[in-house]
């Protein structure tokens, strides 16, 4: 039984794809650049809104993963991920991105109403995208860049600072770009690549390198 658990735990948090919380450093981007790196109560109240979004994009992936878990059994990699293989069950991991939408929302609300509204913003938005936006063209990739921007936002308000227009328009060209590459790196790499995602019916090569 001990050994059933574990294997459990252990499929949860590979859903949870805690590799992929690098992405959520762009949340110490404000603190970097309005120069508060050696302010211990900000960065305090930055490092929590990392965690906050820990676990929220935990959730979406939960969420996302549970979308596509027939489309993923049909990819050569992305099947052995724990909900398109079955070692995490669908009810435990909708539980499991319930409860972790919770704790993040509760978070956010403890960093005050700004970051609250970010958090629900990102949540929200992602829902949609795991349930219809990725499959509209162009949208789906600045539905992604949009997480980003939210993430470096999130970093401004919780330490009270204006994010620059800079900064905005930094975050957003290099998460764009890295969506669009993505998309084109699909196209190349993956046989049947429309099969595997169907919004890549919608882009061809010479657009994307445009």
């Amino acid at each position: 039984m001990s050994g059933s658990s574990g294997h459990g735990i252990a499929a949860l948090v590979a859903a949870m794809r805690p590799r992929q919380w690098v992405k959520n450093g762009f949340v110490f981007a404000a603190l970097l650049f309005a120069e508060r790196v050696g302010q211990g109560h900000d960065v305090l109240r930055v490092c929590a809104a990392f965690a906050v979004f820990c676990l929220a994009s935990s959730s979406v992936y939960l969420l996302n993963d549970i979308a596509d878990r027939e489309k993923d059994r049909q990819h050569p990699l992305k099947r052995m991920r724990p909900i398109a293989s079955g070692s995490l069950g669908v009810a435990s991991a909708a539980g499991a991105a319930t409860l972790l939408a919770v704790v993040a929302l509760t978070g956010a609300f403890l960093l005050g109403t700004p970051m609250l509204g970010i958090t629900a913003g990102y949540l929200v938005m992602n829902l949609a995208y795991s349930l219809a936006l990725k499959q509209v063209v162009i949208l789906d990739v600045m539905i992604v860049a949009a997480g980003f921007l939210l993430r470096a936002w999130a970093g401004a308000v919780v330490i009270d600072v204006a994010m620059s227009h800079w900064l905005v328009l930094c975050t957003g060209l290099i998460a764009l770009f890295l969506g669009f590459v993505k998309r084109r790196q699909e196209i190349v790499t993956l046989d049947q690549a429309e099969e595997q995602r169907p919004i890549l019916r919608e882009y061809s090569l010479p657009f994307l390198d445009r």
